[in-house]
């Protein structure tokens, strides 16, 4: 993968051309073995959006580095992998410095270097910024003490295990404090880069960027539905189960996979799950993407095609019907009393 590093001679012609900007927003990247490459894409799709005019893809105003031992490869969560354009050069070249956490259980297995290159960068002033599980990272190098801290909940506990004492901010994509920020993965990476954009190459970029990238609202808030309350659910084996079918709303859920992952037969956990739920889990995400649908209805713009899509329906004719059978209205129904409610 090409990154946005400048190579001498690009360096030399921009020297020459004074319409260079060279004052350009410079990122660096560490990845932890394993990475999310939802989180990667995400980071550096932005910048490459913002760093020229059109869509010429030229790191004019933005440019970006991945950092590590140089011809090491650094193999993602999916199996694709990306080798560094950069070794540890002095952090004061960045203007950022991003850290995409791995699997919990990879956490271990970085370079050495990693750690020393994120506390020189800290010591430097640089703004560090802990992607999925690179906050664990971070927590474990002391840079979160005293601050809250943004975690996703299907690793809230692990967190909360190894790192006790914490405040969480919820229902938010990043927290930003002190110079360092928790990100919690993912496509939540977006809200953060649209604010890291709008404060470097000003809203014109970030504009730029929210028109070629679908992103959530620029203060940190996800575009959806607030999350269920599961408060009530007092059995952890389901609390977790619910966090898992929240996340994975989209799709169809694997019941046996599901089962297994929270040690328990098929049969139990169903069994469980209607006694604490009072519907299987295929009840419950269905409830989940029609709420999830509702909301949208009554508060975007988007399409009904469209927002079917988005909440994890295979049509709007599907997602008309189930309209239908469970609301006795249809999706033009719900947005139009919307509309009066708000006059």
């Amino acid at each position: 993968m090409k990154s946005g590093r400048l190579d001498p001679l690009t360096t030399k012609k921009q020297a020459e051309n004074p319409a260079q900007p060279v004052d350009a927003l410079r990122v660096g990247i560490l990845l932890w073995p394993s990475f999310p490459l939802m989180s990667f894409a995400g980071l550096v799709e932005s910048l490459r959006h913002a760093g020229d005019h059109g869509d010429d893809s030229n790191p004019r105003y933005a440019r970006w580095d991945v950092i590590g031992p140089v011809n090491v490869a650094m193999r993602s969560s999916c199996g694709v992998a990306i080798s560094p354009s950069s070794d540890y050069v002095a952090p004061s070249r960045f203007d950022h410095l991003f850290v995409i956490g791995g699997l919990l259980r990879d956490l271990d297995t970085a370079p050495s270097q990693h750690s020393a290159f994120i506390r020189a960068a800290h010591r430097a002033g640089v703004p560090v910024h802990g992607v999925c599980t690179g906050s664990f990272v971070l927590a474990g190098l002391g840079l979160l003490d005293g601050k809250s801290v943004c975690i996703h909940p299907y690793h809230r506990e692990h967190f909360e295990l190894a790192y006790p004492g914490f405040r969480f901010v919820p229902n938010r994509d990043f927290h930003r404090a002190g110079g360092v920020s928790t990100v919690l993965g993912g496509v939540s990476i977006l809200s953060l880069m649209r604010q890291v954009i709008a404060q470097h190459l000003g809203p014109d970029k970030s504009a730029k960027v929210h028109h070629q990238m679908t992103l959530p609202a620029g203060d940190g808030s996800p575009d959806a539905v607030t999350p269920t309350d599961h408060s009530g659910i007092d059995d952890p084996r389901i609390q977790r189960a619910l966090v898992i079918l929240d996340a994975q709303s989209g799709q169809t859920p694997e019941i046996a996979a599901l089962a297994r992952m929270l040690g328990l037969s098929e049969r139990h956990f169903l069994r469980l799950f209607r006694a604490h739920v009072g519907c299987s889990p295929k009840a419950y995400v269905i409830e989940t993407k029609l709420r999830a649908a509702v909301w949208m209805l009554r508060n975007t713009r988007r399409s009904i095609t469209s927002i079917a899509y988005a909440t994890g329906f295979s049509s709007g004719a599907n997602l008309a019907d189930l309209c239908r059978r469970k609301l006795s209205a249809t999706p033009g129904d719900i947005r139009r009393w919307a509309q009066a409610e708000k006059g």
